[in-house]
């Protein structure tokens, strides 16, 4: 009986942490309350414009796919600027939900994962890749390998405030594969990033990987701007 009282005790109090210690919470968004394990609330999904097609980034003949959630707007763009610039990574969790809801949807496949990298002072400013992130997370839900096989090598001037053709010859000749790392011979690629504009850096880092033997690579983006 004394185990039985216990025991029931034990719930008692359970009971009354679940109560003082509510896994409710609000919507990072809005700050509405929220009674489920997401980050943002049901009026701001609904809020959210979605990309329903794939598109092309082409360069010098050369064209590669991409797929982006939504666009570089609205409830999207300020998700992005809080795992950017605000270190909030219960953003960065709800746009890598959508990305992995947006493989599934269209059955994407592919055999390894990569990102945009960060040069080593930005990188070390920032304290974290938002890419490498929003990677990491679509790694562990999909079982799919993450591979760190590319590197920024130039610092290069902020992409906000350039045109179309300073976008792109800021990026050319920065990114370089660490062919040591990993072997992609013919092996199908996702990049991730958070958002695309003109889809330069997205596109070089791609070029990388096609140079060093790779197969398919497809480009997945939170949002995308311009392209």
């Amino acid at each position: 009986m004394g185990n039985g009282i216990v025991e029931n005790l034990k719930f008692v109090w359970e009971c009354i942490l679940q109560v003082i210690y509510s896994d409710d919470e609000k919507c990072i968004l809005c700050k509405s309350e929220i009674f489920d394990k997401e980050c943002i609330c049901l009026e701001c999904k609904k809020r959210m414009k979605l990309c329903k097609d794939s598109f092309d980034i082409e360069f010098n003949k050369i064209k590669i796919s991409a797929y982006s959630v939504s666009y570089y707007s609205g409830i999207m763009m300020e998700l992005i600027l809080k795992l950017k610039y605000k270190s909030n990574f219960k953003a960065g969790e709800t746009i890598a939900n959508y990305m992995i809801s947006l493989i599934e949807e269209n059955n994407i496949k592919f055999d390894f994962i990569t990102y945009i990298p960060m040069n080593k002072v930005a990188l070390k400013k920032r304290g974290y890749n938002q890419s490498k992130y929003l990677a990491q997370i679509i790694s562990d839900a999909l079982k799919i390998p993450i591979i760190h096989c590319l590197e920024k090598t130039q610092e290069t001037k902020d992409q906000i405030g350039l045109n179309y053709s300073e976008r792109w010859k800021n990026m050319c000749q920065c990114f370089k594969f660490v062919s040591n790392r990993v072997n992609i011979k013919n092996k199908k690629i996702l990049i991730v990033d958070d958002v695309i504009t003109t889809g330069a850096t997205a596109f070089y880092c791609a070029y990388e990987l096609i140079k060093n033997g790779s197969g398919k690579i497809i480009i997945l983006t939170g949002a995308k701007s311009k392209v």
